[in-house]
């Protein structure tokens, strides 16, 4: 585990607050734009841990996926060695 230690502040934002988190801490920790994560006080530390969320469909599963262009034609596994149902 590695820790990193940066100095930030709070910057006032209409009816809140918000702390800027440097971008080597954001590439680091592998965060996304609007990155969900839920807030903790620990005694006078407030700990952010992001939120990972498992698809539920298979939209959700692919909605980031950018073809590689590697499959321009399909698979051929062989001949059939089972209960396999032919195409």
């Amino acid at each position: 585990m590695s820790i990193s230690r940066v100095e930030t502040y709070l910057t006032k934002l209409e009816c809140s607050n918000m702390v800027k988190i440097p971008n080597e801490i954001i590439k680091q920790l592998n965060l996304a734009d609007n990155q969900e994560l839920t807030i903790n006080v620990l005694g006078d530390s407030i700990i952010l841990t992001p939120i990972k969320r498992q698809a539920t469909n298979i939209h959700e599963l692919f909605d980031n996926w950018q073809d590689d262009g590697l499959r321009e034609h399909e698979s051929d596994w062989g001949e059939s060695t089972g209960n396999e149902i032919g195409w």
